[in-house]
């Protein structure tokens, strides 16, 4: 050994490897946390895209009342309110309802209101 020169001791190596293995498992444990958070919201603005392109189809009056492109299909139908006798004078609304192509995924359910009465005026 060289005089004056130290050398790091076992215990001081043992606790700078421990603490640097707590640091990268942190590390991973937010990266992987991060990829997911990054997904859901990847999906979010997926599904998003998808519900506006299929509002805009039914307000347009060019949705067919079901059928199925990619990887969804939907259904339309009329939308009772509930607790009264049929809809307040002066309003109707349709339905939309989108399911994705694995049966696990999640409905969307689209609130359509009737072209005809769309601003509160007849067009």
């Amino acid at each position: 050994m060289i005089p004056g020169r130290r050398a790091f001791t076992l215990a001081e190596t043992l606790v700078a490897v421990a603490v640097l293995g707590l640091v990268a498992a942190g590390s991973m444990r937010l990266a992987v946390l991060s990829a997911r958070a990054l997904g859901e919201v990847r999906q979010g603005r997926e599904r998003l895209a998808l519900s506006r392109n299929f509002w805009l189809r039914a307000v347009g009056g060019k949705l067919e009342s079901r059928g199925r492109e990619k990887a969804v299909s939907w259904e339309t139908g009329r939308f009772d309110f509930p607790g009264q006798d049929g809809p307040p004078p002066g309003y109707s609304c349709g339905t939309v309802v989108i399911t994705p192509a694995p049966a696990g995924g999640e409905k969307i359910v689209l609130y359509v209101p009737d072209r005809m009465i769309s601003r509160g005026s007849k067009q």
